[in-house]
C-alpha cells in the first residue's frame, strides 16, 4: 500500500502534467504567437541504460553495502497530442548487495527489482532539435531478496516520476537523457527502498517526415547573469571504518588505545557519523556475568572516545556477552580473540572545501 503523502504528491504531479499543456496553449494564443502547425500523432520505440541507485539499501549494522548497479530497459510510447502522450516500459533495476556479520560469519544478501512502468508524458520544444519532457505514472515492481538460507519475493505498485531532455538526431531518431524517481520500492517482507534511475537512451519515431512539426515561438534575447554563482563544496564519500580491540581475561581495561585513532579521526571529521560499539567475551564463566563484562568493555571504549573529544550522541554501545564468537573457545589463543570490542562506522559523506 502507498503512503498517503506519496499518493497525494503523485496526484498533484499527474494533474499538473495533464493541465499544463492546456495552459501553455492558451497563453500562446494570448501572447499573439504564430498559428501552430497541425500536429500528427506518432508511435515510438526505444531502449535505455544507465545507473540505478537504491537509497537506504542496507541496514545500519551491515558490514558492507553496495546500492548501485546497472539499470536498463526498453520503452514504447504514443504521442497522442502535441503536449501529451503515454509511455510504457520494462525496467530491470539491477541488484543491491549487503554483507552482515551473523554468528561470526559474513553472510551476503542480494535484492533485485524489475517490472513495468505506465506513465503520462508531456513534452515542450526548446529549439528545432531539443525537447524537454516530464512524466508521471506507476511502476509495477517484482522484487526478490536472496540470502544464504532464505529467499523471499513480493510485488506491488509504486509511484514513479521522471524528467529529461531529448535531442533529435534525425527526423526519426532521437537521443534521450532521463532521470526517474521511484517512491517506496519493496515491502516489509523483502525490504524497502527509494529508487533513483539515470539513463541514456535512443528511440525511433514512426511516420516522421523531414519537416519537424513544432509550434513557432517568438525569439527572446539571451541575457548573461550579472553575478557569478558561488562555488559550492564538493561532496566526497568516505569508506567505512571497522576496528577491533582485544582484552585480557576478565578485564575491561583497554590494552591498545592507539588502535582507536582511526575511529576518533573519522568521528571528528564527520560530526554526523555514529560509531557502533559492540562488546563480547569468551565462554569462560557465568553467562550473566559475561553479559555484564561485555557491556563494561564496550563502555570502556565509549569512555575513551568521549575523553578524546567525541560527542556522546555519536556513540552507540551494545553488549553481547559470549554470543557470536569469531573463534571456537577451545584454546587460550582462540578465547583471547573472542574477548573483543568491535567498533564500526559505516561509509559517510563529507564536504571538501573548494580551493580559492
Amino acid at each position: 500500500m502507498f503512503k498517503l503523502s506519496s499518493v497525494r504528491s503523485f496526484s498533484i504531479v499527474l494533474s499538473t502534467l495533464l493541465y499544463l499543456p492546456l495552459g501553455v496553449s492558451y497563453a500562446a494564443q494570448l501572447d499573439g504567437a504564430e498559428p501552430v502547425k497541425e500536429f500528427e500523432p506518432y508511435f515510438y520505440l526505444g531502449a535505455k541504460a544507465g545507473q540505478m541507485h537504491y537509497q537506504n539499501a542496507c541496514e545500519s549494522w551491515s558490514i558492507a553495502c553496495d546500492g548501485n548497479d546497472v539499470g536498463f530497459g526498453g520503452f514504447a510510447g504514443y504521442q497522442a497530442w502535441q503536449y501529451l502522450g503515454f509511455e510504457t516500459a520494462y525496467l530491470d533495476l539491477g541488484e543491491a548487495v549487503a554483507h552482515y556479520s551473523e554468528s561470526g560469519v559474513d553472510n551476503t544478501y542480494i535484492g533485485s527489482m524489475k517490472g513495468w512502468e505506465l506513465s503520462a508524458v508531456t513534452r515542450f520544444s526548446l529549439s528545432e532539435s531539443f525537447e524537454l519532457f516530464a512524466k508521471a505514472g506507476s511502476f509495477y515492481w517484482d522484487g526478490d531478496n536472496r540470502g544464504p538460507n532464505s529467499r523471499n519475493s513480493d510485488s506491488d505498485w509504486a509511484p514513479i516520476l521522471g524528467a529529461g531532455v531529448e535531442y533529435q538526431l534525425s527526423p526519426s531518431w532521437v537521443a534521450r537523457l532521463e532521470y526517474q524517481y521511484i517512491d517506496s520500492l519493496g515491502s516489509e517482507l523483502i525490504g524497502g527502498s527509494n529508487g533513483h534511475l539515470t539513463t541514456l537512451g535512443i528511440s525511433y519515431r514512426f511516420g516522421q517526415s523531414a519537416e519537424k512539426v513544432q509550434p513557432s515561438a517568438k525569439e527572446t534575447p539571451v541575457t548573461l547573469p550579472e553575478k557569478i554563482p558561488p562555488v559550492t563544496p564538493k561532496a566526497i564519500v568516505l569508506p567505512a571504518v571497522t576496528v577491533t580491540s582485544l582484552f585480557d581475561f576478565d578485564s575491561s581495561e583497554l590494552t591498545n588505545p592507539d588502535s582507536l585513532a582511526p575511529v576518533v579521526e573519522r568521528l571528528k571529521q564527520v560530526p554526523t557519523a555514529v560509531a557502533y560499539i559492540k562488546g563480547y567475551t569468551d565462554s569462560k564463566g557465568n553467562a550473566a556475568y559475561n553479559q555484564a563484562l561485555s557491556e563494561r568493555r564496550a563502555q570502556a571504549v565509549a569512555d575513551y572516545l568521549i575523553a578524546a573529544g567525541i560527542k556522546p550522541e555519536q556513540i552507540e554501545v551494545h553488549g553481547y556477552g559470549e554470543q557470536f564468537p569469531v573463534m571456537k573457545n577451545d584454546t587460550p589463543e582462540h578465547r583471547h580473540e573472542n574477548r573483543r570490542v568491535l567498533i564500526h562506522i559505516q561509509s559517510t559523506t563529507s564536504e571538501m572545501k573548494p580551493e580559492i
